[in-house]
């Protein structure tokens, strides 16, 4: 028998409606080196949470890894002013080394408009079943990326970058925090949030494209980094948009499959 509740498939929350404030958009801009907009995660954050405890049992929850992040972002988030959000469980899916769960939001304004669409993959680690309900995230590239990167930086990840992390966006899941925790749960220690990497590694496509908005954002986090590493980001021109990557110091991915697809 599944551990995991079928029930709640393609079930939406209740709405709940958040402020978003200068001050949280400038806290978390402080933590990933500036304005990024993956801060559209933030007001979503209990939410996500909130949705997939009703499907997976607590102590399951200690096995849970970032797996991959898509955004579709359809206008900016209105600072000052009020957002509704809802969310769902939308899919459930196995395999032998363990199941994800894809959780979709949806973020709109005060007039009701879409403002953003987020798909969060999360992945419970060995944790092996053989479900198939509901649908996956919207797939990204997997083809392999030709030629000298456009644009490489790297970026220190700063010791304490977990817990900063943890306040500017509202996730307190102790594998980031909590050394015991994180051995606990299989993992080497503490490690970096994957959207703190992603939103540092965004700074990084922006800056070589020379724009700042985006239409698509999305990435897989394909290997746990720690706190005091380094991120190096790599950047590719594809097909009227970007493609990304990012490596640790030891020169292991993990940041794959990024794509950001800007406005015009």
């Amino acid at each position: 028998m599944s551990p995991f509740d079928l029930s709640v498939v393609d079930r939406w929350s209740d709405e709940r409606t958040v402020e978003v404030t200068a001050a949280g958009v400038e806290a978390y801009a402080a933590v990933v080196g500036g304005p990024s907009p993956v801060y559209a995660v933030a007001p979503a954050m209990d939410l996500v949470f909130a949705v997939a405890e009703a499907a997976v049992p607590a102590e399951l929850r200690a096995r849970v890894v970032h797996g991959q992040e898509d955004l579709v972002f359809h206008r900016p988030l209105p600072v000052g002013e009020k957002v509704t959000l809802r969310a769902a469980v939308v899919g459930l899916h196995g395999k032998g080394s363990g199941t994800t769960a894809t959780i979709k939001v949806e973020t709109r304004d005060a007039a009701g408009q879409l403002v953003n669409e987020q798909y969060v993959t999360e992945f419970y680690r060995g944790v092996p079943t053989d479900l198939a309900a509901g649908s996956a995230a919207p797939p990204l590239p997997r083809e392999p990326l030709d030629g000298p990167p456009l644009h490489t930086a790297t970026t220190p990840l700063p010791p304490d970058l977990p817990r900063q992390y943890a306040d500017a966006s509202g996730d307190h899941n102790p594998i980031h925090l909590d050394d015991d925790f994180a051995r606990a749960a299989g993992l080497p220690g503490v490690i970096v949030h994957g959207l703190a990497s992603l939103a540092i590694a965004t700074g990084v496509v922006l800056s070589a494209s020379g724009k700042t908005g985006l239409r698509r954002l999305g990435c897989r986090f394909t290997r746990p980094v720690a706190p005091g590493d380094t991120l190096t980001t790599r950047v590719w021109a594809h097909e009227g948009g970007y493609r990304f990557d990012a490596v640790d110091g030891h020169d292991q991915v993990v940041l794959g499959s990024g794509v950001a697809i800007l406005t015009p």
